[in-house]
């Protein structure tokens, strides 16, 4: 399929409306899927009956799809295009949706989330590889920061604007409605994004093996990938689901007052991960990389995780606000591994970071539920701050562990730089 009038975009605007756009809409509803659990977890629980450990495997059902995908997603962007494989991929998700508003029990509604998963892999990684096609290289973190926005403005309508959905209808309805726009968006996708081929910086095409051993084994991933992977899964499992039940059984607010403090968190949450973007296109011109802000962000994320996970200032909002607006710093980790590899294979090296993220992300949500089950057997609500620490807290220590590693391994990257350095000035 060729675009309209078989004309490509050539303005700045033009290619904001037909490629931004559209993926951005995108964006928006994985990210509202991502979402929409933390404020539903209730009206689940009580219709079906469901425990922490249930309502854990239920929503992170939707991220082991999404990691395991992540893969041969990057080997089809790179072969078939963003524009192909993202519209197919969103009819697969509508109909995880409605299977969804279907579902009756555990396992068909984890099979539905699943679906929903799988069919929304590839929203952030097929915006990235038409990105990494359409605009140059040192434009990325910018859009970046701005594409993040689309996702938090599909957080934002996954809490306050959800709650009051819920007046007029129930959860079955509101899955059912987000399939069919997803439908939409999907062929909106399919005619509307054009096709353009790629600068393959003049490479030949390598094999999928040995490209994926190229990321696998390079020490530009392994000084990013742990970080970035452990903090966006660990933030993805709290703020996806944990931070409801956390707002209720810890904070002891409502319901209303839970869906507001989680329509906050999500606009400062935009908020930061734009401005994030911006910071970081900014202090490019001071070599200053994505990485180095991603370390500095990461940093402060820390700060409010463990005030969450201790129950410290249970009633404090500010820990939740701080919380969301680091949330997303681990996305810098795209814009800063993209960098180190042709733009032929970008999509496999972007997806080699999410798989990380989003499997931790899977691992992270039900292990909570799971763990907190373990502490306090036989509950379905109302879990103690023992719960949530044993839970949060596993977690917690892994980031902190994988920090100080990313930590070490900047400082030697650092050096050994100085030292290339150092010798080409000799020469």
């Amino acid at each position: 399929m060729k675009w309209i009038n078989n004309i490509l975009p050539e303005t700045n605007l033009q290619k904001f409306i037909f490629i931004f756009l559209p993926f951005a809409c995108g964006y928006f509803l994985s990210y509202l899927y991502r979402s929409t659990n933390a404020v539903l977890a209730p009206y689940l629980s009580n219709d079906l009956n469901l425990n922490a450990e249930q309502l854990g495997l239920i929503t992170s059902a939707y991220f082991l799809t999404f990691g395991l995908f992540q893969l041969p997603l990057g080997v089809l962007l790179d072969k078939f295009g963003a524009r192909k494989v993202q519209s197919i991929l969103f009819l697969i998700a509508a109909i995880g949706a409605i299977l969804f508003s279907l579902g009756n029990d555990v396992w068909s509604l984890v099979t539905a989330r699943g679906l929903i998963g799988l069919g929304v892999s590839g929203a952030l990684m097929a915006a990235f590889k038409a990105f990494a096609v359409w605009f140059p290289k040192e434009r990325l973190p910018l859009l970046i920061g701005l594409f993040m926005s689309a996702g938090g403005m599909g957080a934002i309508v996954a809490s306050t604007p959800l709650e009051m959905a819920l007046q007029i209808t129930d959860w079955r309805g509101v899955y059912l409605f987000i399939g069919i726009v997803t439908i939409f968006v999907g062929v909106l996708i399919f005619f509307i994004v054009p096709e353009k081929r790629e600068n393959s910086d003049n490479e030949k095409p390598l094999p999928v093996l040995k490209v994926l051993k190229h990321i696998y084994t390079s020490y530009a991933f392994w000084r990013i990938g742990p970080l970035s992977g452990i903090a966006g899964g660990t933030g993805l499992a709290i703020l996806g689901l944990w931070a409801g039940p956390w707002l209720s059984d810890i904070g002891k607010f409502n319901q209303n007052e839970i869906a507001n403090i989680l329509f906050i968190s999500t606009i400062m949450m935009t908020i930061g991960t734009t401005s994030l973007g911006i910071i970081t296109d900014y202090l490019r011109k001071f070599n200053i990389s994505p990485v180095a802000v991603m370390g500095g962000a990461l940093f402060v994320f820390i700060i409010p995780l463990t005030i969450i996970t201790f129950g410290i200032m249970p009633k404090a909002i500010w820990p939740w606000v701080i919380l969301s607006i680091t949330s997303l710093a681990a996305t810098l980790a795209y814009a800063g591994l993209s960098q180190h590899f042709p733009t032929s294979y970008a999509a496999r090296a972007s997806t080699a970071i999410n798989l990380i993220c989003f499997l931790m992300a899977f691992i992270a949500q039900y292990a909570i539920g799971f763990i907190m089950q373990l502490v306090e057997p036989g509950k379905q609500s109302g879990y103690s701050i023992k719960a949530y620490q044993a839970g949060f807290g596993l977690f917690l220590g892994l980031l902190i562990i994988c920090y100080i590693i990313f930590i070490i391994m900047s400082i030697l990257e650092i050096r050994k730089n100085k030292g290339e350095t150092s010798k080409d000035n000799s020469a």
